[in-house]
């Protein structure tokens, strides 16, 4: 019975990958598939049985920023790469993102990594954590971007994330910078 399920999961995996439709790439993007570049994660991304979800829960193992992974294939509906010889699933939910793939890849993933060294916060960002005091940059590249359906506009003075589906949290600014958390991220 696990095995059919196991079966059932990988094909339904497939069919969002390569059956809901071709993403529409800029020639830059394309060429970053077609070649398989190595690239780097722009924000963190937590993955549970090798799926990220476009929510962006922090539930799983988490792949840091400036994390090296190459891109290999991409739809509509979601972007695959390989982070440490794992095939990961990045599931696009463009109600939850208000993105298509490729304004989801620019978001994620780039020829060069992050420079932290600018940012206050840099050893924070590096472990995916938010701490006061943080400006809204830092925020997302300590957690990436909140789910748009919860958080209208990056320039709002509270963002809602979710650690898992039953679980949230809030992230209040005031002059741009984090005064208050409240709940899990």
């Amino acid at each position: 019975m696990k095995r059919i399920i196991q079966l059932i999961t990988a094909l339904l995996i497939t069919f969002i990958v390569t059956g809901c439709g071709g993403a529409k790439l800029s020639p830059d993007q394309q060429a970053l598939f077609d070649s398989q570049a190595e690239v780097y994660t722009q924000v963190p991304m937590w993955t549970e049985k090798n799926r990220v979800y476009g929510t962006n829960y922090s539930r799983g193992m988490l792949i840091p920023i400036n994390s090296k992974v190459k891109l290999l294939d991409a739809s509509s509906k979601a972007i695959v790469f390989e982070y440490n010889g794992q095939k990961i699933t990045y599931l696009i939910f463009t109600k939850h993102t208000r993105a298509d793939t490729a304004k989801m890849i620019k978001r994620l993933f780039a020829k060069k990594p992050v420079d932290l060294t600018k940012y206050p916060h840099a050893k924070e960002i590096k472990d995916a954590h938010v701490v006061k005091g943080m400006s809204k940059d830092e925020v997302i590249l300590a957690r990436g971007y909140p789910p748009f359906h919860m958080t209208r506009s990056l320039d709002a003075d509270q963002w809602k994330y979710w650690r898992h589906r039953f679980s949230t949290a809030i992230v209040t600014f005031k002059d741009g910078k984090v005064v208050d958390i409240r709940g899990n991220l």
